[in-house]
């Protein structure tokens, strides 16, 4: 199965099958995506984008299979809704009929899909806690016709957050020492045009949100500073010993390390709201590990920063149990975990 995640700033494809010993990574790859030609989930510029992926599949000998993608936009709404203990087909029932009650949104424009996560009690009553989620039908639609374009069957469109949930609830352990199945966890991708929150508890997701913020951000600070192009700009970011330290003294480098630390603040600032509003939710919840991947995540010292500023144990995800690959895992997670299906058993 060839897995792709398509991102604004680089896009990762990985070819791999599942079994029950976990994902075996056949081959691995990454590009820079073509300027201006995706962003937030939308296809800008197919041509384009075609052109080049299809290039480098090609280079890598990838040209026909099962494609699996995921997307990841601040377009797709996603609700947790509180239902009576239904069925699937129950709760597609009143979705279809009974929307706007929930989502105020023109439902003819969007593909919306459910998941039962798991069952609450409210005031002595047991109920079934759904996630909703509500993709623009134009944005599927483009991503099923870049697929056909290149050649390859669409075969699954995930979405990210659902796709890192499954993954860790695959893989039952984070780097060796953070269990998924008893711990609240905050996982968080650190993406170029947005950030995205999920949030897990003993092993079952809570509470999912995509912010209007990234790397884009810090970049667009730093361009201020440093004159260079995107590769050149990601070795100066990847030269950073410690992002959380400021020896105090002016140079360039710690005018660099002050603009992306205040970047960073900003992401942590909007993360803060979301983790302020799950905690609210309800008396007990609480954040016990925070967990970090995507682009940024490679900055040396970010995992300090957000433990600091948290004060919540915060940990880079470099392994995960039930992943045979060689490849650096945090930045193929969203690849990985499109290949995994919830009704599926593996041999």
């Amino acid at each position: 199965m060839i897995s792709i995640d398509l991102g604004s700033y680089e896009t990762k494809i990985i070819e791999g099958k599942v079994n029950r010993d976990g994902i075996k990574v056949n081959k691995a790859f990454s590009f820079d995506t073509p300027k201006n030609s995706y962003k937030n989930g939308y296809i800008k510029n197919e041509e384009e984008l075609i052109n080049k992926t299809k290039e480098e599949l090609k280079k890598n000998r990838l040209t026909s299979g099962n494609c699996y993608i995921n997307i990841k936009s601040t377009a797709v709404i996603t609700r947790e809704i509180v239902f009576p203990l239904l069925g699937d087909k129950e709760i597609e029932g009143l979705l279809k009929y009974q929307l706007p009650e929930y989502l105020p949104m023109d439902s003819g424009k969007y593909i919306i899909q459910h998941k039962p996560l798991d069952k609450i009690n409210v005031e002595g009553s047991e109920k079934l806690n759904v996630l909703v989620v509500a993709i623009p039908r134009e944005m599927v639609d483009a991503h099923f016709s870049f697929i056909k374009e290149l050649g390859l069957r669409p075969t699954i469109m995930d979405y990210q957050c659902n796709a890192l949930w499954k993954l860790l609830k695959h893989s039952n352990k984070i780097n060796d020492d953070i269990s998924i199945a008893d711990r609240t966890i905050a996982a968080i991708d650190l993406g170029y045009d947005t950030t995205s929150i999920t949030i897990i508890k003993n092993g079952i997701m809570q509470f999912s949100r995509v912010l209007d913020i990234g790397g884009f951000n810090m970049d667009s600070n730093l361009s201020s500073l440093i004159s260079l192009e995107n590769e050149e700009l990601l070795a100066k970011k990847m030269e950073i010993t410690d992002v959380s330290i400021i020896d105090g003294g002016y140079s360039d480098y710690n005018r660099m390390i002050n603009i992306i630390k205040t970047s960073l603040e900003g992401i942590m600032e909007r993360a803060d709201k979301v983790f302020k509003y799950y905690i609210f939710k309800e008396t007990e919840n609480e954040i016990q590990n925070i967990i970090l991947y995507g682009g940024l995540s490679g900055i040396k010292g970010i995992d300090k920063l957000f433990n600091g500023y948290f004060n919540v144990s915060t940990s880079i995800i470099n392994d995960l149990d039930k992943i045979n690959t060689q490849n650096d895992v945090k930045k193929y997670i969203n690849c990985f975990g499109a290949l995994l299906r919830d009704d599926e058993v593996y041999y």
